[in-house]
């Protein structure tokens, strides 16, 4: 293959590559085409399918790919978002962890221990390598945030985001605050807040979210009026966790007078998913637990007769 594909061609596997992330494509076929693509010489080609591999944790050889990548390739920008993908395989394998909170039910791996401890140990290899590149590093921090329970891995989240060089070291910083709930975590989120960087917002929105920040709920709502769109449509879908489940009807309504554009629109469906998900959730409907679903994806991956019987 060429170093840079030509652009038609590039375009139609940049597509297919989208697809399979967003599943729409042949499960049986996907996690080998995805390694194919993690071969290619055109970098562009190679992030693009290693922001996809998140899906199939099941896959090692895919997975032992991504490893290489993060490892050696000469491009640090696809070194760095490898790095950052090998986060999925510390989040599958926590129940390797013998020092989890009492609290923490992990589901069993999908991976074996010993191919978790590689990652594992890449990462912490490499987060601090004086002579990697920043970009890496970040990136790592983002992977490790799935350990940040621990006592180390927390202070190594704080020290990356209190010294920061550049905004997009507090961005991936906010990115791991944003995995487990931690008192400082969630009070440094809420500042960034009213951040004036727009990633750096951007990103302390999504976390907001995804920890289901209550106390963020009225900066919440004001950035859902923003006229800049993405800060706008991460805001709608963040009140979708992060609200009173009792207001988030009221709020979506009136923001769906207010807007009429597709993307808002779309944030609205979504923010509105949420909060049906959280309702059937907390009803005892266990149909709309993610976990679930996406471990029976994987196991339909892993074997696409399995449904069959």
């Amino acid at each position: 293959m060429e170093n840079v594909a030509p652009q038609d061609e590039r375009s139609h596997i940049l597509k297919r590559i989208e697809d399979i992330g967003k599943r729409d494509v042949d499960a049986g076929d996907a996690s080998g085409q995805l390694l194919g693509y993690l071969q290619s010489q055109d970098a562009e080609v190679v992030l693009a399918a290693l922001q996809a591999t998140w899906n199939y944790v099941k896959d090692e050889p895919l997975f032992r790919r991504v490893l290489e990548l993060a490892q050696r390739h000469d491009d640090e920008e696809v070194r760095g978002m490898a790095n950052s993908c090998l986060g999925t395989l510390l989040r599958d394998g926590l129940a390797y962890e013998d020092d989890l909170p009492d609290e923490w039910q992990p589901s069993p791996p999908h991976i074996d221990g010993g191919f978790y401890q590689e990652a594992k140990d890449q990462l912490l290899n490499r987060v601090d390598a004086l002579m990697e590149s920043m970009e890496v590093r970040r990136r790592c921090v983002e992977a490790l945030g799935y350990l940040s329970y621990k006592p180390e891995i927390r202070d190594l989240i704080l020290r990356y985001y209190h010294q920061a060089p550049n905004p997009w070291v507090k961005v991936s910083s906010i990115f791991a605050m944003g995995l487990h709930r931690d008192p400082i975590f969630e009070r440094l989120i809420l500042e960034e807040l009213h951040s004036d960087n727009e990633n750096i917002l951007l990103e302390a929105v999504h976390a907001a979210g995804t920890l289901e920040l209550h106390e963020a709920e009225n900066r919440l709502v004001e950035l859902s009026l923003s006229p800049q769109v993405e800060l706008r449509c991460e805001a709608i879908v963040s009140l979708g966790l992060a609200a009173k489940p009792s207001r988030v009807p009221e709020l979506l309504k009136a923001l769906g007078e207010r807007f009429t554009d597709p993307d808002t629109r779309e944030a609205i469906e979504l923010a509105g998913q949420s909060l049906e998900q959280k309702s059937k959730l907390e009803a005892g409907n266990p149909i709309w637990d993610d976990g679930l679903i996406l471990g029976e994806i994987e196991d339909m991956i892993a074997d696409p007769n399995s449904g069959n019987d």
